[in-house]
């Protein structure tokens, strides 16, 4: 009896230490909310492990202050020691970070190039098949305006692009003008749109010069000019035109009005004259 119950002390022992030492527990693999497929979980205490399915679960066996890797070929690796509180919990919440690969700068070069496309296309494998053998050689091109018309009428209708086979001669080599003039003639437009824009402006300023002596007379009054810079009433427009060539216009718009009544004052004493 005595030999008995100390078999049965044993064996709850062992069993009790089994599941102590070799606890089987779950887990999810996460990149932010979305789960992660194929990340290899390993135990590097036991070199046993298992992958995560296409819902980031996974299962193995972990014991206490085990090491346990979960590696992917686009996360970080991230590794953790397990301790009493996982084997407790018995579920694992991996969270990965997504590895940004930067690529080194790279120089591509390919010796014994003319500058010639023509000759150069000849010379580089994989070349610009699609493009109509001469194509390149513009010493043969038709720039006529007929050629032209065919194009922009090719542009219209949206017929497939200018690399295609099939399309005209004329077609691929006014795609290829178009696509490296492109940046010149924008930024032709943008020097012509800011000439636009700037004789606008002067002409709106023109305009408002023109409307001035009225804004000032009234402004000022025909007293500052009769009894302060002795002008008579007849002669205040065009003393006050006068004065706006000779900057008092340009003050006026400005707000200047105590630097335009010096102007007026410099210039009455010359104008009576």
């Amino acid at each position: 009896m005595n030999r008995l119950n100390l078999l049965l002390i044993l064996f709850f022992t062992v069993q009790l230490y089994a599941q102590e030492s070799n606890t089987y527990i779950q887990g999810k693999v996460l990149s932010g909310s979305t789960p992660i497929e194929n990340i290899h979980i390993i135990n590097r205490s036991t070199n046993k492990g298992t992958i995560s399915n296409k819902k980031g679960n996974f299962k193995i066996y972990v014991r206490v202050n085990d090491t346990i890797t979960f590696s992917g070929v686009q996360f970080y690796t991230k590794t953790m020691i397990i301790s009493k509180i996982e084997i407790h919990q018995k579920f694992l919440n991996i969270l990965l970070y997504d590895k940004i690969n930067e690529l080194e700068e790279v120089n591509l070069e390919y010796k014994d190039l003319s500058g010639n496309l023509l000759v150069d296309s000849k010379k580089v494998m994989d070349s610009i098949s699609k493009i109509q053998s001469g194509a390149l050689n513009f010493a043969i091109m038709d720039f006529s305006l007929t050629s032209i018309s065919v194009a922009k009428q090719l542009d219209e209708d949206r017929l497939p692009d200018s690399t295609d086979p099939m399309m005209p001669l004329g077609g691929d080599i006014l795609g290829l003008l178009s696509f490296v003039l492109k940046p010149a003639i924008k930024e032709v437009s943008k020097i012509g749109k800011k000439k636009r824009q700037q004789k606008a402006e002067e002409k709106r300023y023109q305009n408002a010069l023109e409307l001035l002596p009225e804004k000032i007379r009234k402004d000022l009054g025909d007293n500052f000019f009769e009894q302060t810079l002795k002008i008579s009433t007849d002669q205040i427009d065009d003393f006050i035109l006068y004065c706006v060539k000779n900057g008092a216009g340009e003050l006026f718009l400005k707000n200047k009005k105590m630097e335009m009544i010096d102007v007026f004052l410099t210039e009455s004493k010359i104008y009576n004259k």
